[in-house]
């Protein structure tokens, strides 16, 4: 087993702290006989599991789903800008906020993609994208809508992202 490897999944996939509350640390027996996982630390563990296998490609099924907002942030910034950079990373995910730092996303519906192109691209060329990040924006309280102009068209760097997606959960914890 690569030790450092290992240390740094767990890091990457925030498991750090709930193995501090496990009595055995990660020798800890889980299931039936041992301590039962909240869906969070599933989605964690496996993610972990991904992440030590050092793949060139990841595909990741809505792994923010089960944690809380806080935690989706620590991970997107931990696992996949920081652990996953110069890997590719296909994200199926709902979470319209981490979009724009991938490269291209795919608009779908229905099971088909309905467009391709990188984020800000498809904020000024389609309508329905810019109605489902608003939707998004709504939903999570956020009362500024988009309106993008053409002159808006630029690119937002993996340090914009990370800036914008870690002060945001402190600012609504602490006013």
């Amino acid at each position: 087993m690569d030790v450092e490897r290992y240390q740094e999944a767990l890091h990457r996939s925030s498991l750090m702290k709930d193995l501090e509350l496990f009595p055995y640390g990660d020798l800890t027996e889980i299931g039936e006989r041992g301590v039962n996982l909240s869906g969070g630390q599933k989605q964690r563990i496996q993610l972990a599991r991904a992440f030590y296998q050092n793949a060139d490609i990841y595909l990741l099924d809505d792994p923010f789903s089960a944690v809380d907002a806080h935690t989706a942030t620590n991970l997107f910034n931990e696992y996949i800008l920081e652990g996953l950079s110069g890997k590719t990373v296909l994200l199926v995910t709902h979470q319209v906020d981490f979009l724009p730092a991938f490269d291209s996303v795919l608009l779908m519906s229905n099971g088909k993609i309905l467009q391709a192109a990188p984020y800000h691209d498809l904020l000024i060329s389609s309508r329905e994208f810019t109605d489902l990040v608003n939707a998004h924006k709504e939903t999570a309280g956020s009362g500024r809508l988009l309106e993008v102009t053409s002159s808006q068209r630029h690119a937002s760097s993996d340090r914009e992202i990370k800036k914008t997606f870690t002060e945001k959960p402190f600012k609504a914890l602490n006013g």
